[in-house]
């Protein structure tokens, strides 16, 4: 009984069968983590670019406004345009704030992401999910 019992154990200890699925379950918990990391932080990127972007074509769309009145109303009416065009940006998640001192536009987007599913997927820590950028204009001459 001594002897079968060692050959058997020597050909267990051999045995290939099953390794993969072994290597995968220790594996696979670490690939998805870094995946949905991928997805979650590439989606965050994306609304932050796309924010700044919006930022930038009201600032840009504010320069021919003669009064700043106006120059504030088509900058705020730009931006709305521009994320309601964005697949997966809500605009009502979106405060614009225009600042005009008579030689300089800013305008200033605030983006409320909490109801992104980007962020939403991640099971690791993200940046902050209200995005601010913003977009500086000089008016006039010189």
């Amino acid at each position: 009984m001594g002897n079968g019992a060692s050959i058997g154990m020597r050909n267990l200890i051999r045995d290939q069968r099953g390794t993969a699925v072994i290597e995968l379950a220790i594996v696979a918990p670490l690939l998805l983590m870094i995946l949905t990391g991928i997805t979650a932080y590439g989606g965050y990127f994306w609304m932050a670019h796309s924010i700044q972007q919006a930022a930038n074509d009201g600032a840009r769309a504010s320069l021919a406004g003669l009064t700043s009145g106006e120059r504030s109303t088509l900058a705020t009416s730009t931006v709305s345009s521009e994320l309601a065009r964005i697949n997966g940006i809500s605009p009502a998640n979106a405060a614009t704030t225009v600042e005009d001192d008579g030689t300089t536009l800013s305008v200033s987007v605030r983006y409320d992401a909490s109801s992104s599913n980007f962020l939403r997927l991640s099971i690791m820590p993200l940046p902050n999910r209200l995005i601010s950028r913003s977009a500086v204009v000089r008016l006039g001459g010189l």
